[in-house]
């Protein structure tokens, strides 16, 4: 059987998913599927090996072999299927065991590259740690067998990192150093992992209450002191913006203001608050205001449109104005950039991909549906793509980030799109033509109102308790365990 890694300079990133697939195929599969497989450049193993597409195809769908180049190796394969059936067929656990080896192998004979004496292995991915020690252990050893000593310590010269990707595990070897230079990788089909091998790494979403007041608010944001400890609080509600201060036991108003509005009516207005240190800015449909928290509120508001986050396509002047509560292209944009989708109440910006050389991002449609976009990428000839994801979500999402796992997951707010039943969130992982679930759902007392990034690893919720009247902030992140 044969393994296929990575070199520097093939030119893949860590945690991407765009790594050479491996996986193990019996003599019954062989014969069964030698009309899809292909010779691959580049390896050393006298036999083809078939390439598992780790693109366009959903987590839950079977997946298609790759189509027919050339029918000269037919009958050498069928000729190989025959000689080998007799040998022994390796289990499972040897397919994830020889990964590792095949990783080892690259890093044993990168010769050029100072590794120094040990090396550090993290999992970040969903396998058990049972798996993981068994992968580290056969790593270790295939080193050893070729004459290459590095022990295992908390911060090695060398790292190897199990990352996880929509279809594949990735396992990656890198210099820890600051550019963090590859040497090499693996990627493992999730197929092969059995649901106990996956049953390390769980994430989970955590909500804490940070306020709770009988009239209505759009948005809340804190900051803390420089000992860590809570300072302001601002509440923007529909009718006022409120100033807290911490006092050691809670929160005390110390100021309120009123806010101004928008000459047009709005049916479902929204607003959201930033603030740092005691500086905050603040956005109502049509308006933007700048101000000072210090003593008193302070602020200087101006009649302006625009996306209030800027983590969008930058090159595309959206606009939230008023009278409406949803962004859409300024329509006094005469560019040539293009956004093929009408508007959207909110977005969720993911890292670049190195499959398809774009940005994507979670777009909430004001079709009621939900979308991947892609932006073009002039300088690889990649065009602007839009494709609608087979979901039924609502109209705010946000992505997070945790600790243990390696990039981002799309949190959505889902229910019945009504003020009168509780809503959930639940975090999903995203890519073309690809959902998938990763956390379980979390309820709330009622329906969400909004939900923002306050950064990459923390949300802010705004939910009406339908037992209490009250509406409620909530911190939202990610967690790890059960």
């Amino acid at each position: 059987m044969g393994f296929i890694t990575n070199a520097p300079e093939d030119g893949f990133l860590p945690g991407t998913t765009d790594l050479p697939v491996t996986e193990i195929y019996s003599v019954v599969r062989l014969l069964r599927e030698f009309c899809a497989s292909e010779r691959l450049p580049g390896t050393h193993q006298p036999w083809s090996a078939a390439v598992i597409s780790s693109t366009r195809n959903p987590v839950s769908a079977k997946q298609k072999l790759s189509p027919l180049r050339s029918r000269r190796w037919i009958v050498p394969r069928l000729l190989a299927a025959f000689l080998f059936a007799g040998s022994p067929i390796a289990a499972h656990a040897d397919a994830l065991e020889d990964g590792a080896r095949a990783l080892a192998r690259k890093v044993a004979a990168d010769g050029k590259k100072d590794f120094g004496l040990s090396y550090t292995w993290e999992n970040r991915s969903s396998v058990s740690s049972s798996t993981s020690e068994r992968m580290r252990a056969a790593f270790e050893e295939e080193l050893e067998r070729l004459h290459t000593h590095l022990v295992l310590a908390a911060e090695g010269h060398l790292w190897i990192l199990m990352t996880e990707g929509p279809s594949h595990i990735n396992l990656i070897a890198q210099i820890l150093s600051q550019d963090r230079e590859l040497i090499g990788a693996v990627a493992f089909p999730k197929g092969q992992f059995t649901a106990a091998e996956r049953a390390g790494t769980v994430l989970r979403l955590d909500r804490q209450l940070l306020w709770q007041q009988p009239e209505m608010m759009f948005d809340l944001a804190r900051s803390n002191d420089p000992s860590a400890k809570p300072d302001v609080m601002l509440v923007l509600g529909r009718e006022s913006l409120s100033l807290y201060r911490w006092n050691q036991e809670n929160w005390l108003l110390k100021d309120s203001a009123p806010l101004p509005h928008s000459k047009l009516p709005q049916r479902d207005l929204r607003g959201e608050i930033h603030l740092e240190d005691h500086f905050f800015q603040f956005h109502l449909p049509g308006i933007e205001c700048d101000g000072d928290a210090w003593q008193k509120l302070s602020f200087e508001c101006e009649e302006r449109t625009g996306i209030w986050r800027a983590d969008f396509d930058p090159r595309l002047p959206f606009s939230l104005d008023p009278g409406r509560s949803f962004f859409a292209v300024d329509p006094h944009y005469s560019g040539p950039k293009r956004f093929s989708l009408a508007g959207f109440f909110s977005a969720a910006r993911s890292p670049y991909s190195q499959e398809d050389f774009q940005y994507p991002t979670t777009v909430a449609g004001v079709d009621g549906h939900t979308y991947l976009y892609l932006d073009e990428n002039e300088k690889e000839h990649v065009p602007e793509s839009v494709e609608r994801l087979p979901v039924e979500w609502g109209s705010d999402l946000v992505s997070l980030s945790s600790n243990c796992r390696e990039g981002l997951l799309v949190v959505v707010a889902s229910g019945a799109r009504d003020h009168t039943s509780r809503d959930t969130l639940q975090g999903f992982e995203v890519a073309a033509r690809t959902v998938a679930p990763m956390t379980a759902a979390t309820e709330f007392p009622g329906p969400i109102l909004s939900l923002r990034n306050s950064s990459e690893s923390e949300a802010m919720a705004i939910a009406f308790n339908l037992t209490t009247g009250n509406y409620e902030a909530y911190r939202v992140t990610m967690a790890c365990g059960d």
